[in-house]
């Protein structure tokens, strides 16, 4: 079953069925988690929905491969703005709630451009992509194409705690939207956890990204560049920040993010 797939399963149905190999530790890779509550939300709400502004995803339990239920509803539906919430459960436990804030666009006078650039980044076919294989990392990596560019492994106790990539999917449908951005942003590692020295268990608490850019006529082959950042780290949290680039140059996603760490 591939990730467009399990897409349209959200998207007409409260059943989905999670594939194998899209694990993260013991858990299911949480871009995925959040891309089919997205699914949902958008093709379940009555009337069709302004673009996607903000998604914010809290992860309350593991979810494991296999069947869960999505369900979504209507919060608030105003003239400009809707937010909608969505739920995966399985087994009878809440194992995540998204919020999600849809706006149309408006007539406004306030304009700031962004104060940070797309990084200067080599062809990212010049670079070998990450596999589970070369990094030891988790399995859904598989179903990505990340070309790391600064930047180290994780718990590779480097002085670092930031990095600059390519990312895209690696097995793209006939369209990209809105849920396959969600389901590629959280593709990349804590960049805090480059500076521990040995392996520790790790999970997303909260992540919000932030939709800033069109995403209209994307192509779903299409590089996308990224750079994270740690804010902070400490008393078992790491705080950290991301900014996702059209190959253009145009700013497209801002993603923060808590994880916890234990080690």
């Amino acid at each position: 079953m591939t990730l467009q797939d399990m897409l349209d399963e959200a998207a007409k149905g409260e059943t989905v069925t999670i594939a194998d190999g899209w694990s993260q530790g013991r858990a299911t890779y949480g871009g995925l988690v959040a891309a089919l509550q997205l699914a949902a939300m958008r093709n379940r709400v009555d009337g069709a929905l302004p673009p996607l502004r903000t998604l914010t995803t809290n992860f309350l339990a593991a979810v494991a491969p296999g069947e869960v239920s999505v369900t979504s509803s209507t919060l608030r539906q105003g003239s400009n703005i809707t937010q909608c919430e969505a739920r995966v459960v399985q087994e009878g436990r809440v194992a995540a709630v998204s919020v999600a804030v849809f706006g149309s666009a408006r007539r406004s006078g306030l304009r700031v451009h962004p104060e940070t650039r797309m990084p200067r980044l080599p062809d990212p076919f010049d670079l070998e992509p990450l596999t589970p294989k070369s990094t030891g990392g988790p399995e859904f990596l598989q179903h990505m194409e990340l070309r790391l560019v600064e930047g180290d492994q994780p718990f590779s106790g480097s002085p670092r705690s930031s990095f600059t990539g390519w990312m895209r999917l690696r097995e793209p449908g006939c369209t990209f939207g809105e849920e396959h951005l969600v389901a590629l942003a959280d593709a990349w590692p804590t960049p805090a956890l480059q500076r521990l020295h040995e392996p520790a268990a790790a999970s997303t608490v909260s992540w919000t990204l932030e939709i800033v850019g069109d995403l209209r006529h994307v192509a779903p082959t299409a590089q996308w560049a990224y750079a994270a950042r740690a804010d902070t780290a400490a008393d078992g949290y790491a705080h950290g920040e991301a900014r996702i680039w059209r190959p253009h140059g145009g700013l497209t996603a801002i993603s923060r993010q808590t994880d916890a760490v234990l080690g």
